[in-house]
């Protein structure tokens, strides 16, 4: 079985949902430390005005140290409406805008309080439009108390994976050592990024999955599973 694990991040780019395609689950690591100006709690989309930050604010202060599954939304600031007029500015020209903005609306009117829900409820729905039914585990349900290399090991040994799926920018820092001494490969994704028409001019790799999901012909959406990237063993 093949096991990714990763943050859940706030709509991420595509590269995360290629990797999500390509295993037989996805581990939600919900219970290590919230980066203050990290992924979780924003992406960037494009705009006609160029690439711009979509951000949920949080409530930080007293909680320097929390974990993901703690971090409240700052309600407090009339962000949703910001975030659907800017998403609305930049896509209503998509192939895809009516269907998955309503849709995105929807889970935006929701009021959720924890940034967990929020974004897991967008990766449902982001995965749902790739096709991707990969099931998903939260990480702290498995009650692992390591950290590093070693917690993702024990969390892949626990669902009696065989194969962990990373990413690249894991390099510099996992003990592949940890996970072949147990029997486990480590595979290596490399993300070819699709090309697609954008709108606004130009193309800008790197954006959260909506500019894709918004603008993309709905073949390049279909195709996405089979064609978003290689594995290198």
């Amino acid at each position: 079985m093949i096991v990714t694990i990763h943050q859940p991040d706030f709509l991420p780019w595509l590269g995360f949902f290629d990797r999500w395609a390509k295993s037989d689950l996805y581990i939600v690591l919900d219970d290590v430390q919230f980066l203050r100006r990290g992924w979780q709690h924003r992406d960037k989309i494009k705009t006609a005005k160029g690439v711009q930050w979509l951000t949920v604010p949080v409530v930080k202060k007293g909680r320097y140290s929390q974990c993901i599954r703690e971090v409240m939304i700052n309600n407090h600031e009339n962000w949703r409406h910001k975030h659907l007029n800017t998403i609305r500015g930049a896509y209503s020209k998509g192939h895809n805008f009516n269907h998955f903005f309503n849709e995105l609306e929807a889970i935006y009117k929701r009021g959720h309080g924890m940034l967990i829900g929020l974004n897991i409820d967008l990766l449902r729905l982001c995965a749902d439009t790739l096709g991707i039914k990969t099931p998903v585990k939260l990480a702290s349900s498995f009650k692992v108390k390591v950290n590093g290399s070693e917690r993702l090991r024990k969390l892949v040994q626990a669902v009696d994976g065989d194969v962990y799926l990373t990413g690249t920018g894991s390099r510099d820092y996992l003990d592949v050592e940890l996970f072949e001494k147990v029997g486990i490969e480590v595979r290596w994704q490399e993300f070819e990024h699709p090309i697609y028409p954008q709108l606004h001019h130009g193309f800008e790799k790197m954006l959260s999955a909506i500019d894709f999901l918004m603008a993309a012909s709905k073949e390049d959406i279909k195709n996405f599973k089979t064609k978003g990237s290689n594995i290198c063993h």
